[in-house]
């Protein structure tokens, strides 16, 4: 139940609330939940609060709304617990897949309502927008798109990046030390942008990897990052 004397945020503790429905069982796959005004009476909070902590579930990948028909559940993640923040594209760097990035966009944009959800910010506000094609052998593999809150992060506006690392950057000359990450994997068409970027035959299928940065439970960022589908193959072990 939501408590007034937690520190929490209210959406947060709903939040936590409805995913231990779904962790446990509770609540199953493909199940609709509970209508927004239900969970308002229910739980004694307003209507954005309740959004809010639905939103927070549909960027983990725990709920999913469908327009015209409700909120649904998408079921339990798996979790690989890392020991550190996992990153794809550091992931894909580690691997030495990754060889040299280049910067293709840095500049202003007006989030729209879908990216002001992602970043937790109002509609139509300022935001740092960061388009880099990451290479390996001369051979372009994944596009990288990464937005930032302008009003925190002001910098990022004119930071060298074509010469350093993004994330070792706000570490070394920011303190800004990433402790928390979600990111979504998911097949999609790719568009003829990323074609074009990729250097790829238009219509062919790739992976698309949506990441959210966290600071404990401020997000720093948002990232999404296409690749064509025939260039990984993923491997997850599992043990008891």
């Amino acid at each position: 139940m939501i408590d007034s004397n937690n520190r929490e945020p209210f959406y947060y503790q709903l939040a936590k609330e409805i995913e231990n429905k779904i962790d446990s069982g509770e609540l199953k796959k493909g199940e609709k939940i509970t209508s927004e005004r239900e969970l308002c009476v229910k739980y004694n909070v307003s209507r954005i609060t309740v959004r809010n902590a639905i939103n927070e579930l549909e960027k983990k990948g725990k709920l999913e709304k469908i327009q015209g028909k409700g909120t649904f559940v998408l079921g339990k993640n798996i979790v690989q617990n890392l020991g550190n923040v996992y990153s794809f594209s550091k992931e894909m760097e580690k691997q030495g897949k990754i060889t040299s990035t280049k910067l293709l966009v840095q500049k202003l944009i007006k989030a729209d309502f879908k990216l002001a959800d992602q970043l937790g910010v109002h509609e139509g506000s300022e935001v740092v927008y960061l388009e880099r094609l990451r290479i390996a052998d001369d051979l372009p593999i994944m596009l990288e798109k990464t937005y930032f809150d302008y009003k925190k992060y002001p910098f990022m506006l004119t930071l060298d990046l074509k010469t350093k690392s993004l994330y070792k950057t706000l570490e070394t000359e920011f303190g800004i030390t990433i402790n928390k990450a979600v990111e979504r994997f998911k097949a999609c068409l790719l568009s003829t942008e990323e074609c074009n970027a990729l250097n790829c035959h238009k219509g062919q299928y790739g992976l698309l990897v949506k990441r959210t940065s966290y600071i404990k439970e401020n997000i720093v960022c948002f990232s999404t990052i296409v690749s064509k589908g025939d260039i990984y193959e993923f491997t997850v072990k599992l043990e008891s």
